[in-house]
């Protein structure tokens, strides 16, 4: 509430107005992004699949954050705009723009569902609480701090999560561990039952995370439209004090992530090699909570894991508010006022967040719900990373050229999609289809500002 009084006007709301220091980025950004399935999902995915699921965090998270400090963040805050849509609307036009901020706040419902389903499931293995309750409960609470606070209030509150969920998954490593006999141990009980759950790549013809695609369609694609691409994630960048601040904080993120990988794969091991009596592989963090730390350690390590999924959903309201907000309505509307931005921003919080609760009991028949927000990922990032670098990267990609691209790659994708193709599999081609296409189009309607153009030497990387 303190912060909530600070929050003066849409800039104040959406960017915290522009105050926020490295520090506090960088741990919020590790909050955001440990959270729903990152935490619980992962967790999940690790009981099922081992330490495979690392690479998620390491091949597709630490190289693309350190480009996205370096190259994107830099480009973003010279075009001094709010949200990557509206970069994308500079670079290219406000149809590309409209198209981004829609498609982006649609998937974000889904993962406000997601999200919420996690904490459900959570409160209901360590509480008992029906599931109903818990998405009631948290809706209640999040609503409060992130809707009338904005993202002042939505990254101080994610770094203060943060730390509390480092100190509990490390307890939760350390005990596992030891309660196993030591490492040796645990790996060999683990490998009697699961002989690959210590393969860090599965098989090039496994179903869900096959080598090959791991390397190519998460590696390059998946990861860099995240780190790279993603509103939740940089919004917090374009809300610093500096642009030095903001890139930073990335690298900051970037350094934190390495240790990531250990807190949130461990937990689902551990399950397994304790025999967890789960009905779904998602439960199998709530259930180590509950049944291997101390009654004083559990309650900490509760604590931090409803945190750690409350800051997805306090950023994802910000920020898809932020892109329905500026990005739809302030291009669409032809009487679009300025000042009526927060009233309007905070209203469009609460529909969202009143959306993704009523969604959120569909998640349950999804399966593994990180797999599921991958699938989700999978139908537009490979057309938004390919409109980004070619925009960024180049003076070449063209307007006309950009929307053809991004109708065409998210079709092509969802088409993919229907024939059963591994969701890594269509990332990877409908970015090789859209980098091609961007390239080619741009060649019969060329970019009019292409030669001379002041606008856009402000939205490149650097001038040709």
């Amino acid at each position: 509430m303190v912060l909530a009084r600070r929050v003066k006007d849409a800039k104040d709301y959406f960017l915290a107005g522009r105050s926020l220091a490295w520090w506090v980025i960088g741990l919020s950004i590790i909050g955001t992004n440990v959270s729903a399935e990152g935490y619980v999902g992962a967790s999940g995915s690790s009981y099922q699949l081992g330490i495979a699921q690392a690479n998620f965090e390491w091949i597709g998270a630490i190289p693309a954050m350190i480009i996205a400090s370096l190259i994107f963040i830099p480009v973003y805050w010279k075009a001094g705009v709010y949200s990557i849509p509206e970069y994308l609307g500079k670079r290219y036009n406000q149809t590309v723009r409209v198209l981004a901020a829609s498609i982006t706040s649609i998937f974000s419902v889904f993962a406000v569902a997601i999200a919420m389903w996690a904490i459900a499931t959570t409160l209901q293995t360590f509480l008992g609480w029906d599931t109903w309750i818990g998405i009631m409960v948290t809706g209640t609470v999040v609503g409060l701090y992130s809707i009338t606070g904005g993202l002042a209030a939505v990254a101080f509150t994610d770094a203060l999560q943060v730390v509390i969920m480092f100190i509990g998954g490390l307890f939760i490593v350390y005990l596992g561990i030891n309660d196993a006999g030591g490492l040796s141990a645990f790996g060999d009980a683990l490998t009697a039952q699961n002989p690959t759950h210590l393969q860090a790549y599965l098989p090039a013809e496994h179903d869900s995370f096959p080598w090959p695609a791991v390397i190519l369609g998460l590696g390059f694609v998946l990861s860099p439209a995240y780190w790279c691409g993603s509103q939740v994630i940089l919004q917090r960048t374009l809300g610093a004090r500096t642009q030095w601040d903001a890139s930073a904080a990335m690298m900051f993120a970037a350094l934190a992530k390495t240790c990531v990988p250990l807190l949130i794969v461990f937990p689902g091991l551990l399950a397994l090699v304790m025999m967890a009596d789960i009905a779904a592989p998602d439960m199998a963090l709530p259930w180590v909570i509950k049944n291997v730390l101390p009654p004083g350690l559990s309650g900490l390590m509760f604590v931090a894991v409803i945190a750690a999924l409350q800051s997805t959903l306090d950023s994802i309201l910000n920020s898809t508010s932020l892109l329905i907000t500026r990005d739809i309505r302030g291009v669409l509307s032809k009487q679009h006022d300025p000042d009526k931005d927060l009233r309007i921003g905070r209203a469009i919080s609460l529909i969202i967040l009143l959306l993704g609760m009523a969604v959120a009991p569909v998640v349950e028949s999804a399966g593994g719900i990180y797999q599921f927000i991958q699938m989700l990922l999978s139908l537009f990032q490979g057309p938004m990373l390919a409109l980004l670098i070619m925009g960024i990267l180049t003076r070449h990609a063209s307007p006309i050229a950009g929307t053809i691209v991004l109708v065409t790659g998210i079709t092509l994708s969802f088409v993919l999609t229907t024939f059963s193709i591994n969701m890594l599999w269509v990332a990877f081609i409908s970015f090789i289809y859209s980098m091609f296409g961007l390239w080619l189009f741009s060649y019969f309607f060329p970019n009019p500002l292409k030669d001379n153009s002041e606008e856009l030497d402000r939205l490149v990387f650097a001038r040709a």
